[in-house]
């Protein structure tokens, strides 16, 4: 059965729902990244539904002192993440890219437009090397605290 199906509009999933979902290898991924959006951010998931065609049903957010790190959305056995990078980033992002695994930089180098705010990524999140990126794109946004 989809996300959607099983947790309609009306049927908001609790994290410990989420993380059920997910399950398997990347259910524990899902859990420390949680973990470390708490301790590294002081950021608190916030749920929200969404009826965009893409990606439809609940996902989570994250934000903190007014930068966003993107939208996370349950799959089975993984997790996506929707993130836009601020054109105004780019030159730290130079930095960054060389720590990335191969396929995330280059993801990032052909990500598109985003309303010409940024560039734009959305990627599966199956594996440990996908949430190492994850966190070195947001770090981009705002330095985490000593983890």
């Amino acid at each position: 059965m989809h996300w959607k199906e099983i947790f309609p509009p009306h049927h908001k999933p609790s994290m410990e729902e989420i993380a059920d979902y997910i399950d398997g290898d990347a259910r524990e991924l899902w859990l420390e990244l949680m973990q470390y959006m708490e301790m590294a951010y002081g950021a608190k998931p916030s749920l929200s539904y969404s009826v965009c065609s893409g990606k439809p049903g609940w996902n989570v957010k994250f934000q903190k002192s007014g930068q966003s790190f993107g939208t996370l959305y349950p799959e089975e056995n993984a997790f996506s993440v929707f993130l836009v990078i601020s054109y105004k980033l780019v030159p730290h992002m130079e930095d960054i890219i060389p720590g990335l695994s191969s396929k995330t930089a280059e993801l990032y180098r052909q990500a598109g437009d985003y309303m010409k705010m940024g560039k734009w990524m959305m990627y599966q999140i199956n594996d440990r090397t996908g949430v190492e990126d994850y966190k070195r794109l947001i770090s981009a946004k705002l330095t985490p605290k000593a983890v």
